[in-house]
């Protein structure tokens, strides 16, 4: 409701029955026009790194791991750059196609690199990072040889945003948490099992390497779809599967619609403090949850240690 009404224009209450049902002013309806697929972005987007989240940190059984380890969003963001720096005239439907194949194929090299007899948690975030690392070196290098007048926008994009987003935008990831959300709530006890070590699944009959993969590529597609609805958004992937566990225990039936709706706070009120803090400038979603998530990660590595 906040996320609605609140911006360099204030609403109220009684503006949105009004925009629904086609009456409301014309300034009104442009602003509710601009901020409903926004925040439906920030929160399906925040739903979808929250749920990504959960299942790599069960999976890779690493409670600092999340979707960035994969590779995917270093991958998406090259994916994005190299539309905007080499393809003249590249719409956003070509940025977007380009990211989430990009953010797919970077998490397929990283399993293919990590595989040797198997899919080893500690090995597959040792590759992730080191591709994410080139990668991101690759993204900056395209940049420093690019037009100038052809890189803010890709720049804002990789600070994540929700700024110009349309519904069409946002059906990605709807689809994507319509069909893996689920699909992941119904193996949770599997994941609880990938988490516990590597051989109780096997006693229990479960073909670890399968279901491994499988669990990590349903987290890769998540966090890929998210990185098309808000572009690079970095932490709340890490910081909502945290909460959820001190909420509601280990077991993943519980953390993951409790991860999924944590993200979703975490995302639209990230949104609605950069919207409104100092309106009618703007400040990228991704930024405002860096300012929380880097001193929570260097907090999480300090309790870890001890």
């Amino acid at each position: 409701m906040l996320g609605l009404l609140a911006g360099s224009l204030w609403l109220r209450t009684g503006d949105l029955p009004a925009w629904l049902q086609g009456g409301a002013p014309d300034l009104v309806a442009r602003a509710l026009d601009e901020r409903a697929p926004r925040v439906a972005a920030a929160i399906l987007a925040g739903a979808a790194l929250g749920l990504a989240g959960t299942v790599v940190q069960g999976t890779v059984r690493n409670p600092l791991a999340e979707p960035g380890l994969l590779g995917i969003t270093a991958g998406a963001g090259l994916g994005a750059v190299a539309v905007v720096t080499s393809v003249a005239g590249g719409g956003r439907g070509l940025l977007i196609a380009a990211a989430l194949t990009a953010g797919l194929a970077t998490f397929g090299v990283v399993a293919l690199l990590a595989w040797r007899g198997g899919l080893l948690p500690d090995r597959f975030v040792l590759v992730g990072i080191g591709c994410g690392y080139a990668l991101s070196a690759l993204s900056t290098f395209l940049l420093l040889r690019a037009d100038p007048w052809q890189t803010p926008r890709i720049f804002t994009w990789l600070s994540g945003t929700t700024y110009g987003r349309t519904f069409p935008d946002v059906a990605w990831v709807a689809a994507a948490l319509v069909l893996a959300a689920p699909l992941l709530w119904a193996l949770s006890r599997h994941l609880d099992l990938v988490a516990v070590d590597e051989d109780t699944p096997r006693i229990l009959g479960m073909r670890l390497e399968r279901t491994r993969l499988g669990l990590l590529a349903l987290a890769a597609a998540l966090a890929a779809v998210s990185v098309v609805a808000v572009g690079v958004v970095g932490f709340v992937g890490l910081i909502a599967p945290h909460l959820a566990r001190a909420l509601v225990g280990a077991r993943h039936g519980r953390i993951i619609p409790v991860a999924m709706l944590l993200g979703g706070l975490l995302v639209c009120v990230a949104d609605l403090l950069g919207r409104s803090l100092i309106a009618p400038s703007q400040l990228p979603a991704g930024l405002m949850i860096a300012l929380v998530g880097a001193p929570y990660f260097v907090w999480l590595l300090r309790r870890s240690r001890g």
